[in-house]
């Protein structure tokens, strides 16, 4: 073997190590080390407007707003006509990735921790307000909701919680005081059994956060990774109750939760190969 042959192979051969090595492979390449505890009971494929879909919430029972994180617009899809009936604009492009509904109030969250007020976001005459907060895009906030019962939005952060290594926190920001509370409402805790099943390398990809949102029924928290696609249900209080592990050929990249008031569970995902998709999810 010549010495260029030589290097050409110890080269490829330190790109795969230094790939193994680094890369977090949550669970077995082939993704069939676990059963499936959910069914998808309806899908939606979205239009190329909504490849990247980021947050969603309901506006009523037939129509759903949405958002993609790189256009400052709230879009309205019709899940009867299956169309874009609306498009609101109400900032410039930027990395949104949450979105909640208040009445005729709309909230949108920017991965740098920037929520953006939209008042009467339906209207003609809408205005915009941003609120900053402690949360900076090396954070990388992507999950947005509102907690009714307690007059709050709930933000979920990615990456590196501003407090902890140790935890993924959800922040409570005052809808009364328009602040981000310095202490988490919640903290997912990154070395819980409940992620047992989850191979890491890497503890802070253990969860990382792409949506936050509240059952309306029971009161539980549940919390999407897109990366890794599962599911995590913390109970009312905070504690990790439940984890499911998604398929990710059927949940590319699950990046939205809604709810419906009777309990139905929505879960949006980025397109690939694929289009978007919006589907109806029921866990068994």
């Amino acid at each position: 073997m010549s010495k260029i042959a030589a290097v050409i192979v110890i080269g490829i051969l330190g790109l795969v190590a230094f790939i193994y090595f680094t890369m977090d492979f949550p669970f077995s390449l082939e993704r069939k080390d676990f059963e499936e505890e959910y069914e998808i009971e309806q899908k939606w494929d979205l239009p190329n407007r909504l490849e990247e879909i980021s947050g969603m919430d309901f506006v009523d029972d037939e129509r759903m707003a949405a958002i993609q994180d790189e256009e400052g617009i709230i879009f309205i899809y019709n899940l009867l006509s299956k169309k874009i009936e609306q498009e609101i604009k109400f900032g410039k492009s930027g990395d949104y990735e949450g979105l909640a509904l208040i009445g005729n109030n709309a909230y949108v969250l920017r991965s740098d921790g920037v929520i953006f007020e939209v008042q009467h976001y339906l209207d003609e005459n809408k205005k915009v307000t941003k609120h900053e907060t402690f949360i900076k895009a090396k954070h990388n906030a992507e999950g947005l909701c509102a907690d009714l019962k307690n007059n709050r939005l709930l933000i979920a952060v990615k990456d590196r919680d501003p407090l902890s290594n140790n935890t993924k926190g959800i922040y409570a920001f005052d809808l009364e005081t328009k602040k981000l509370l310095q202490t988490p409402a919640y903290a997912i805790d990154l070395e819980d059994p409940i992620f047992s099943d989850v191979k890491r390398k890497n503890k802070l990809m253990v969860m990382m956060p792409s949506e936050v949102n509240i059952n309306p029924v029971t009161g539980e928290i549940y919390i999407t990774d897109g990366r890794n696609p599962k599911l995590l249900v913390l109970s009312p209080n905070g504690e990790s109750k439940k984890l499911y592990l998604l398929k990710r050929e059927k949940f590319y990249q699950p990046e939205g939760i809604a709810f419906k008031k009777n309990g139905e569970l929505f879960i949006s995902n980025e397109g690939h190969s694929d289009p978007a998709n919006i589907l109806r999810v029921n866990l068994n």
